[in-house]
């Protein structure tokens, strides 16, 4: 790098600092945003998982057994037992009140008819309005009925004269071992806040990189800031975005020490790989930032195409659905969201441990993004001189 341009990246860099102590937007934009989410998600997922939901029972056999079941429900994990009612009418209408996530109907002659092998009928309701307390509230209640019906029988094998060794290999014939990989507490933030802090950060990153542009061509102070850069798009480009980039990166970094040192979420690699990801993770979404302004050098039109994209983002990292159940021209068009490749890293690295030598093809794609601006610097020079901001 020769020493005019580095000068010309300096002046420029300087200017821009000038610009965001006058202008608010651009710290709430960062420091501002960020620091609220992550306060607000460390915060809602402090616990791993919703537990301790509103369950109603209504008990229409008010046996020992029955009573032995309740107490064993409103002892798990998810599930509280909040309310005894008289019959499942008033149990629907506290559930149509969010009152309860769940509703327990007991069966009359619910003890006799289990002893005597009858089948009896226990009928529960549960709200999957609300998938995640819907799912656990289902998983602990449905383990806890077989539990039940499980220790019944024991009882009367017993009676029977039944030893203890045959009789747990009639009443469960296959033991099942379960191990859940690389997140055994079930813990949601693990798989949530992992992707979807980076996500509301390449939101902001891309947000901020079109209004910082947009606005020079916006307020026609866009020469300026060309000349300031000695007529070089280049440096003018590399100026502007390094104040945030350091914004960010601090900021991703400080999300990775939140969630791998201070939360203790699975870190199966060297810290200074994901602080290493994470750079060039903003330096991805700022390149496309810069790639959409060029496109479409408007304010409003490269706010608007960076919002698409950013929240398109979301939906193509593949946290939420695999994207090899997709389409293939889908799984194609995922490539192009700097957010898949880092979640590819997180998952071979933080995970599953694997070396680094299995995220070379996504380290390589995430440098790839930073070639892009190249093809716009002439169009957005030209805009820059010209000054053909739409006013109305």
């Amino acid at each position: 790098m020769s020493e005019n341009l580095f000068s010309n990246i300096h002046k420029t860099f300087v200017r821009e600092l000038k610009r965001i102590a006058k202008d608010p937007v651009y710290i709430i934009g960062s420091v501002v945003v960020m620091t609220f989410c992550y306060v607000f998600f460390l915060t809602l997922f402090n616990e791993g998982q919703p537990q301790r939901m509103p369950v109603a029972v209504v008990d229409h056999d008010n046996s020992s057994l029955s009573r032995q079941y309740i107490r064993n429900v409103d002892a798990t994990q998810q599930a509280k037992v909040t309310m005894h009612l008289a019959n499942y009418t008033e149990a629907r209408k506290e559930m149509q009140k969010g009152n309860v996530y769940a509703i327990i109907v007991i069966p009359d002659k619910f003890a006799s008819d289990l002893y005597a092998n009858r089948q009896p009928k226990l009928t529960f309701y549960v709200n999957d309005a609300y998938l995640v307390a819907g799912s656990l509230l289902l998983k602990d209640i449905t383990y806890m009925s077989e539990l039940t019906a499980g220790a019944a029988k024991q009882k009367t094998l017993l009676a029977k004269g039944f030893e203890d060794s045959r009789i747990m290999g009639i009443i469960q014939p296959v033991s099942i071992d379960s191990h859940l990989i690389s997140n055994p507490w079930a813990n949601y933030g693990v798989y949530l806040l992992t992707v979807l802090l980076p996500g509301v950060l390449q939101l902001m990153i891309l947000m901020l990189t079109v209004y910082a542009v947009g606005t020079e061509l916006k307020k026609k102070t866009s020469k300026e800031w060309l000349s300031n850069s000695g007529d070089s798009m280049f440096a003018a480009i590399t100026g502007k975005m390094l104040p945030y980039t350091i914004i960010f990166s601090v900021l991703g970094i400080v999300a990775d020490i939140l969630l791998y040192k201070f939360m203790h979420y699975p870190m199966n690699t060297a810290m200074i790989w994901m602080i290493v990801i994470t750079i060039l993770y903003v330096l991805a979404y700022q390149a496309m930032g810069v790639l959409l302004i060029g496109i479409t050098p408007v304010l409003r039109d490269g706010v608007t195409l960076a919002a698409f994209y950013g929240l398109l983002g979301f939906t193509m990292a593949g946290f939420t659905f695999p994207i090899e159940q997709l389409l293939y021209p889908f799984r194609i068009f995922s490539e192009i969201f700097p957010i898949r490749h880092y979640f590819e890293i997180y998952v071979n690295q933080c995970l599953n441990g694997l070396p680094i030598g299995y995220s070379v093809g996504q380290l390589l794609s995430l440098l790839a993004f930073l070639i892009l601006p190249m093809f716009i610097f002439s169009r957005l020079k030209k805009a820059a001189i010209n000054q053909h901001y739409p006013i109305k």
